[in-house]
């Protein structure tokens, strides 16, 4: 009775929808490309269906390709499951894990768990990777980071909520800027008579900015765009304009009077939330299980841990 596809074959299947060429594979794998094509047509044959299509000096993937990425995915995921529940026994005295977080929310992560979980348990590598929500969401499903701390990010089957908590978006400004004179929750109609410095296009945060904006039929035309946070609030500190963050991405800041949180009168902005999120499994590993208790510990999902929008006076 066949056993399934040798661990061999999957390797270089993977490769090849890697690189997009089976000498890129090749390449990569340090191997003649003879090689590959013979892995990837005995894959083919012992599954009895076709795996790559050729185009121009590539390869794409057929559906039936895509199914067996899926498997090899979670064959992996179960592959490193089992490493890091092993490891358990000498407690956790080495594995690794790998996080995706929105640069909003790093410096807090770092100071309230990472800091804290490395200090714990020196011998688990973990690896911090700043990235946008949807980016956050599909390295989660496709199994490239263990998990994700992102800005709501998009309902997804393949996505588990571990926990959340809200995380309203304000108005980031210099402590005389015309607008922090102002009482009232701030409306995006004034807003936009300013200049503003707004986040890249595809970023979690952008998408919601331009949802709350599209909302309220009302355009917001940028002066600056980032990527990052730290020069959207070096803008709105010097004067330039404002911002839009959560007082949280502004912490420091805020403390010290060098910004200013004014909350914006908007029901997407202030109902927005920050989640913690896992691939849907039946199992975590124990590393990833010890992570999240930290998160737990830390109370980095207390409203406690939040500054509050303040007035500058």
């Amino acid at each position: 009775m066949p056993l399934g596809p040798s661990s061999r074959q999957l390797s270089y299947f993977m490769e090849v929808l890697r690189t997009g060429s089976v000498r890129g594979a090749a390449d990569a794998c340090n191997v003649e490309p003879s090689v590959v094509s013979r892995q990837v047509a005995a894959l083919e044959a012992d599954l009895g269906v076709s795996l790559l299509e050729r185009r121009g000096r590539g390869v794409v993937p057929t559906e039936a390709a895509e199914l067996v990425l899926a498997y090899c995915r979670d064959r992996v995921a179960g592959n490193d499951t089992l490493r890091t529940q092993l490891l358990e026994i000498e407690g956790l005295k080495r594995g690794r894990l790998h996080l995706m977080v929105g640069d909003g929310f790093v410096d807090t992560v770092m100071r309230l768990v990472v800091g804290r979980f490395c200090g714990e348990f020196p011998g688990v590598e973990v690896t911090v990777e700043v990235g946008g929500t949807s980016e956050t969401v599909r390295a989660l499903a496709e199994d490239r980071c263990d998990l994700g701390l992102a800005l709501s990010p998009p309902t997804s089957s393949a996505i588990h909520v571990v926990s959340q908590r809200a995380h309203p978006i304000c108005a980031l400004m210099a402590p005389d800027h015309p607008c922090s004179r102002i009482e009232a929750p701030l409306t995006l109609a004034l807003l936009q008579k300013y200049p503003l410095a707004l986040a890249a296009p595809g970023t979690g945060l952008r998408t919601l900015i331009q949802s709350a904006a599209d909302d309220e039929c009302v355009e917001l035309r940028p002066s600056f765009v980032s990527n990052t946070v730290m020069p959207m609030k070096h803008y709105a500190e010097a004067g330039l304009g404002l911002t839009f963050l959560s007082a949280q991405a502004a912490a420091t800041e805020l403390a010290d009077g060098r910004l200013i949180a004014r909350p914006i009168a908007n029901s997407i902005l202030q109902s927005s939330r920050v989640q913690l999120i896992v691939r849907d499994r039946p199992r975590l590993s124990p590393a990833l299980t010890r992570l999240i208790r930290t998160f737990d510990e830390s109370q980095y999902f207390s409203a406690a841990n939040d500054p509050q929008p303040m007035d500058g006076r």
